[in-house]
């Protein structure tokens, strides 16, 4: 059997890029994730993983639930969100392995780190594949109006770019990447976070909430 790597601090790359006067700055910010750690109990108020899944098991198996590096990027109020999954992404038409129905690749918009205090999200950002094709939007968790956004699929690597304005100008302090599965319906309850960041992966990270700008 697989052994689960267990890593309490991982890795992180900070870039903070500088172009010519009159452009704007690109700050990006790089953490590292373990692989084989996906779970199917992520608790947000803890912070903590509390099962992890048996290497056997098909949502582990896929190998696209398991993150293992996540960026996110700023020029001006355009964003750049990504995530580097263990295995290829599934070509479209390639059904979910049981028991899932949708899978949603997310980054989530905390005004405070939610351990502190669980207040709703100012937003989602995500990439959806529903086992016959993809898409990707900005959920406004206010009004929980989605609206599509450019995304793009390299093999294992994607990526989603959103600006300030789809996100009513939010001042983005805290980013939270994870992987979400639905069981169910979409819009029921029918659903868990499989995988998240490490804790301890990135200097001021709270929880799984990560900040921003980078520390």
């Amino acid at each position: 059997m697989r052994r689960v790597m267990v890593a309490l601090i991982s890795a992180i790359v900070i870039g903070l890029l500088l172009v010519p006067s009159g452009a704007s700055a690109l700050t990006t910010m790089v953490v590292q994730d373990s692989v084989g750690d996906v779970g199917i109990a992520i608790d947000m108020k803890t912070g903590t993983i509390r099962d992890t899944l048996s290497p056997e098991v098909p949502l582990v198996k896929a190998g696209y639930f398991d993150m293992v590096s996540v960026w996110l990027s700023q020029k001006g109020k355009t964003y750049t969100f990504g995530m580097e999954l263990a295995v290829a992404l599934p070509k479209e038409g390639t059904p979910l392995p049981n028991p899932a129905k949708l899978a949603q690749w997310e980054l989530w918009i905390d005004p405070v780190p939610y351990i502190i205090d669980p207040s709703p999200a100012v937003g989602m950002i995500a990439l959806r594949y529903d086992g016959s094709s993809y898409s990707a939007f900005v959920c406004d968790w206010a009004t929980k109006v989605e609206t599509p956004i450019p995304f793009s699929i390299d093999g294992s690597k994607l990526q989603l770019q959103f600006t300030a304005a789809q996100l009513n100008n939010a001042v983005i302090s805290w980013w939270v990447p994870l992987v979400e599965i639905y069981v169910g319906p979409l819009g029921t309850w029918a659903s868990g976070f499989v995988d998240a960041v490490d804790l301890g992966a990135a200097p001021g990270q709270v929880g799984f909430d990560l900040p921003w700008p980078p520390v």
